[in-house]
C-alpha cells in the first residue's frame, strides 16, 4: 500500500522578514488558522489556422507573458500586531517573505495588498491578509 503523504495546513509556514542585516524571518501571529499559496500566469494566445484546410478548427497556442505569486493568510486577531500590519499596507512597503512546507522554500519580495479585520458581537475578531509578489521570487528545495 502506498498512502498519500498529506501536507497539513500548519506545515505551510509563512514568515515575514524584518529588513535587518542579516534579515531575520518570523511567522506572523495573525496567520494562525488558514494559509494559501497561488501561482498564476498571464498568457498571450493565438489561433493557428491550418493553411491546407482553412475551414478546419484552428489550433490554439499560448505563450506565458508573466508569472505571479500570491500568498494569503488568516486567523484570530492577536491585538498587539494589528497596528503593524495596518501601517504596512498603508505605507506600501516591500518586505521579504519565506514560505515553506519543510521540503521547499519560496523566498522574495512582496507587498501587503489587503488586510481585513472582521468581528461579531462577543466573538473574537478575525483577520485576513494577502501578500503579492513585488519582484523575483526564488523556489528552492529545502536543505
Amino acid at each position: 500500500m502506498a498512502l498519500i503523504q498529506p501536507l497539513f495546513g500548519q506545515q505551510l509556514v509563512i514568515q515575514v522578514g524584518d529588513g535587518a542585516q542579516p534579515e531575520q524571518f518570523s511567522a506572523p501571529s495573525l496567520i494562525n488558522t488558514t494559509r494559501g499559496l497561488s501561482f498564476s500566469t498571464a498568457v498571450e494566445s493565438d489561433e493557428l489556422i491550418d493553411l491546407a484546410d482553412q475551414g478546419a478548427p484552428a489550433q490554439m497556442v499560448r505563450r506565458v507573458k508573466s508569472t505571479d505569486i500570491k500568498i494569503d493568510g488568516a486567523g484570530m486577531v492577536h491585538k498587539p500586531d494589528v497596528l503593524k500590519y495596518m501601517q504596512w499596507v498603508k505605507g506600501g512597503t516591500i518586505k521579504n517573505v519565506k514560505v515553506t512546507d519543510g521540503t521547499w522554500v519560496l523566498t522574495g519580495p512582496v507587498v501587503l495588498t489587503s488586510f481585513q479585520i472582521t468581528g461579531e458581537r462577543l466573538k473574537s475578531s478575525e483577520c485576513q491578509m494577502t501578500f503579492e509578489q513585488a519582484g523575483e521570487m526564488t523556489l528552492t528545495p529545502s536543505a
